[in-house]
């Protein structure tokens, strides 16, 4: 009776091609219905080259650069292409495999001394095709081992896209820092001059008199104060190029940059939830593991069912070089054969344990990256916010010193103040203006990671792309 079951159900399988094991489900995902610091009036849609909203030459340039030369970004291409290898191997399980083989034997006997052997040469010819163990995939081991092999390759193009966008992201806030520190090594050393200045015109005055000796190491102190300053400034800077130069798989060398006042940047987008879990790789990346996990919980099942095995060959055979191809002897064989396991002692449920508990890991990971991607969106969303309030508020307060020196200056020049006087209300605008600077610094990056956030620019019609050299066109 188990007998006869067991050979209906192979039949019932053969014919219906189900596999083995659960098929994949998507998991329910309910995202929120909306960010908490969306802007519903900005438009939802971006350049798929999203760097370019800040319509920066230099900025562009270098990530067209990093994008062809970045070495991380040349090893995940090459990870794509050995799964692409891998891929093709574990599809090509789903066929026979046919091999052609020709063989000439060259026999001779010398002094023979039993009667059934004569002295002399004997030459075999033989041709053939052969048919390797071939499985026949009745209860869809091989095809679950193919599903998780192209879901692994997929995760691997994801991954790569990850990665790339990652490695745009980091190319343009280091330039963005660059850009930063080129302005804030200008202005300290204007700090610098000012405060040495300061620092002449009170030892003149201590010299004769004029001022208490506690002024002078004051102002001895902030003309040292800016000094240490352009060095960190310029330290930084060195430190920053040479991160920048490594993005861009290039040896060390300056870096251009343009006037950080004349990069710009768009209006923070708006994006339904959904919306970023359609377009996030990291997401599609978790998600496609999942799929490989899932079938593996199959390709462990399948221990449990018979294996079906086929070999064959057809072939052509002759003693003589004319009659092998006149009139050869013909030779087949076919030798099917069938593996049934009877006692495993637990292995396959021991398997079946372990994959299905490794499903449901990488179920938690793939339920744990939608929610840190939305956590993403909507941290970046509203430091955005955040860092363009700091900005308008850094820009009021630079306008203001810069306003109040430029009057003390009039009263300078009418001579009603001491020049020691001018240089103190310098002194408070430079701050003010390297405040400023910090905060359109940081709010060019936060537009930065929020456009990474949301998975790059991109079009909310589209989805993320898959290059035609992946399974779809193969």
């Amino acid at each position: 009776m188990k007998t006869y079951s067991l050979f209906t159900l192979s039949l019932a399988l053969l014919f219906t091609g189900c596999a083995i094991g659960p098929d994949y489900q998507q998991p329910t995902i309910t995202p929120p219905t909306a960010f908490r610091h969306s802007d519903s009036n900005a438009s939802a849609n971006i350049n798929q080259e999203w760097w370019k909203v800040y319509k920066d030459p230099h900025l562009t340039k270098s990530i067209e650069e990093a994008i062809l030369n970045n070495f991380d970004l040349i090893s995940a291409d090459a990870n794509v292409e050995s799964m692409l290898g891998k891929f093709d191997t574990a599809k090509s399980y789903l066929y026979p495999q046919i091999n052609a083989n020709g063989s000439m034997t060259r026999t001779g006997v010398n002094d023979a001394t039993s009667y059934k052997l004569k002295d002399g040469t004997l030459s075999t010819y033989a041709a053939n095709l052969s048919l390797t163990s071939y499985e026949i995939d009745l209860f869809g081991r091989v095809q679950r081992a193919n599903e998780a092999v192209r879901a692994q390759l997929l995760a691997t193009e994801y991954s790569r896209q990850t990665l790339l966008l990652s490695i745009i992201s980091n190319t343009a806030v280091s330039y963005l820092k660059i850009s930063s520190l080129n302005a804030q090594i200008d202005l300290a050393i204007e700090h610098m001059k000012a405060s040495q200045e300061i620092y002449n015109l009170n030892t003149l005055k201590f010299k004769y008199g004029n001022i208490a000796q506690s002024i002078l190491l004051q102002s001895s102190a902030e003309l040292e104060n800016s000094k240490a300053l352009l060095a960190q400034l310029n330290g930084a800077k060195i430190t920053e190029e040479a991160t920048f130069n490594l993005l861009l798989g290039r040896n060390p060398t300056s870096v251009v940059t343009s006037d950080l006042e004349t990069i710009t940047y768009q209006k923070t987008p708006a994006y339904l939830p959904s919306q970023v879990l359609q377009k996030r790789p990291d997401i599609a990346y978790a998600q496609e593991n999942l799929i490989a996990a899932n079938a593996k919980v199959g390709i462990a099942m399948a221990g449990y069912y018979p294996s079906f095995k086929l070999t064959g060959l057809l072939g052509i055979q002759s003693i003589d070089l004319t009659s092998f191809t006149a009139n050869p002897t013909k030779i087949w064989e076919i030798a099917p054969s069938i593996s049934i396991p009877i006692f495993t002692a637990g292995r396959v449920s021991g398997e079946i344990k372990t994959a299905q508990a490794d499903y449901n890991a990488i179920l938690s990971a793939y339920k744990k990256s939608i929610v840190n991607a939305l956590g993403d969106v909507d941290n970046a969303l509203g430091q955005t916010q955040t860092m363009e309030e700091q900005l308008h508020y850094q820009k009021e307060r630079s306008s203001a010193m810069k306003l109040a020196f430029d009057q003390t200056r009039m009263r300078y020049d009418a001579g009603t103040i001491a020049y020691n006087e001018l240089l103190v209300v310098q002194l408070q605008w430079l701050s003010a203006q390297q405040s400023y600077l910090q905060a359109r610094q940081n709010t060019l990056i936060s537009s930065v990671n929020l456009y990474k956030a949301l998975g790059g620019g991109w079009d909310s019609n589209q989805t993320i792309p898959v290059p035609n050299m992946l399974p779809a066109g193969r």
